[in-house]
């Protein structure tokens, strides 16, 4: 392997820390990152001026990636703007090739649209759930033969942490897009 970090090794996150720790970023940029997953962050209430300063971040992070030999996969980037208005931000480009504008974005697992509304993710998280609910409930359902302890268990390792990822970010949603469980216990 002449550059990167090595995919499934215990020392992967450890590496991958060590190999992109010199990441560059500037005061008007946030970046965030995660092994396979990388976002950038430019804020101000002028959509012009928002992608002039993320152009600029992406021109030094291009420098940045051709010296540590990275490859980004362009079919993987997305560029969003972020606003309840209905300007968008002027396109940007990396490494000379535009990236391409979407009215939604994956990131981490989470459903990111324009307006932060949620909708895609609940939606994802209900049937997610729904799916869970239903492959467990030979386990959870009145005929079980489980205890109300072993349910419950089985609820808090199953069922909690898929509705529960991310909450700190979409639990603000509109009560018309929050997610709701209903778990009936069997006292028998």
């Amino acid at each position: 392997m002449l550059s990167g970090v090595p995919q499934g090794s215990v020392l992967g996150p450890l590496l991958y820390q060590l190999y992109t720790a010199e990441l560059p970023t500037t005061d008007n940029n946030t970046i965030a990152t995660f092994p396979n997953d990388t976002g950038q962050f430019a804020a101000h209430t002028d959509p012009l001026i928002a992608s002039q300063l993320l152009q600029h971040n992406l021109n030094i992070l291009q420098v940045w990636l051709d010296k540590w030999k990275i490859k980004v996969q362009q079919a993987k980037s997305v560029h969003i703007t972020f606003t309840t208005k209905r300007t968008l931000c002027p396109p940007v480009t990396l490494d000379n090739i535009q990236i391409p504008m979407q009215s939604e974005v994956k990131y981490l697992g989470l459903h990111l649209d324009q307006r932060l509304t949620w909708r895609t993710y609940i939606r994802t998280k209900r049937h997610h759930l729904d799916l869970q609910l239903r492959s467990t409930y030979w386990l959870l359902g009145r005929k079980s033969k489980l205890s109300l302890e072993n349910k419950f268990l089985l609820y808090k390792c199953v069922l909690k942490p898929v509705w529960t990822y991310g909450i700190q970010l979409w639990g603000c949603a509109k009560p018309s897009h929050t997610i709701a469980i209903k778990i009936t216990p069997d006292y028998n």
